[in-house]
Parts: C-alpha cells; sequence; structure tokens
C-alpha cells in the first residue's frame, strides 16, 4: 500500500516514506512501469497547464471533460502550472458576467474554484520568453508556463493555435476530452 505525502518541492512526492523523485534519480532512469500514465508515479508527475477557454469550460459546465480535469488536480492525481499572469488572466475572463450567467451560479464560486486552483497548483517562474510562439500574445503566456514549467500537456480548445509552438518543445496539446482519453487509457505520454 502506498502512503502518499506532498513533498517540500512542489514536483516530488513521498512514497512510503521515499521521496520518489530521489529514488528514481539513483535507479539511473525511470523504469518503465512508472513511465506510462496509467500507473501511480505519472499520474502524480504530469504536468498540465489549462488554456483560459478550458477553464471557463469547467467552470460553466460541471459536468464536462474539462471540470473533470480541474477535479483531479484537485484530489491531486495530476499537477497543474500557473503563474501569476495566468491567474489574473484566468480571474479576469471567469468572472465577466456572461460566464457567471452561463454556468448558472454565483461569481464567488468561480472565484472559490480559482483560489483553489491558487492553492493546488505548482507556480511557474516564467525566466525565458520564446518569441515569437504565436499570433495571440494570450497564447504566449500560456506557451510561457508550459514551456518554463516542463508541462507534459496544454489542454485547450484551441489545438491549431497551440500545437506546432508546443509541439516544438515535446508538448502536447490536447482538448479537455483528449486529455482524459489519454489519462485514463494509461498511455505514455511520450506517443502522440
Amino acid at each position: 500500500m502506498f502512503i502518499l505525502r506532498r513533498a517540500p518541492h512542489p514536483s516530488a512526492i513521498y512514497v512510503e516514506g521515499w521521496e520518489l523523485r530521489t529514488r528514481i534519480s539513483r535507479l539511473g532512469s525511470v523504469p518503465s512501469q512508472l513511465n506510462a500514465w496509467g500507473y501511480l508515479w505519472y499520474h502524480l508527475a504530469v504536468k498540465v497547464v489549462l488554456d483560459t477557454a478550458a477553464l471557463i469550460s469547467a467552470i460553466r459546465s460541471s459536468t464536462g471533460a474539462a471540470a473533470e480535469i480541474v477535479r483531479l488536480a484537485a484530489v491531486g492525481k495530476l499537477t497543474l502550472l500557473m503563474d501569476y499572469k495566468l491567474v489574473c488572466e484566468y480571474r479576469d475572463v471567469a468572472l465577466r458576467p456572461q460566464h457567471i450567467v452561463a454556468s448558472g451560479r454565483r461569481s464567488e464560486d468561480a472565484e472559490a474554484t480559482i483560489e483553489m486552483l491558487e492553492a493546488i497548483a505548482a507556480p511557474v517562474l516564467v525566466r525565458i520568453k520564446h518569441r515569437p510562439l504565436s499570433q495571440d500574445g494570450n497564447d504566449d503566456m500560456v506557451l510561457d508556463v508550459a514551456i518554463n514549467g516542463q508541462a507534459d500537456a496544454v489542454v485547450t480548445n484551441n489545438i491549431k493555435d497551440f500545437r506546432a509552438a508546443a509541439e516544438r518543445f515535446g508538448i502536447r496539446v490536447l482538448t479537455p476530452r483528449d486529455f482524459l482519453i489519454a489519462f485514463r487509457k494509461g498511455e505514455s505520454h511520450h506517443a502522440c
């Protein structure tokens, strides 16, 4: 039985008293059974950046794929990456009246969701900005977090604007639905 708790470093996990990241580095490489999405190590180590549109989908509909990704992050099955600018954009867009009305909830509920994500997300310090990445500066902001945080995937409803730039850095770009399918199937994060 595994006993899990967060390690002092946001990307490390303790398993049965060992910091798994350290234990694996002593082995020299990640064992193949720990490298698949369907196994404990990868589910806890997969790092994802949610595009603002995907987060808005989660807030507007609690039954969709994007909302399920937020739930997976909330229970610690994956790691969301964020920086301050991305959280500000989340808040700015999510609290617009049209999104609040469409969700059928109060603005306090959307704010609570964003605050929860801030509390559980791994913070990313954007040190390097590659330019130009995309035609939209807001897309560049999401890509900056993904690149600097060494994300495994960007989850977005806007595949075409992200794919070319993200894949140059080995980052998968998936819709919320496709991400959940891959996550649940347990496919390798290196396969595409």
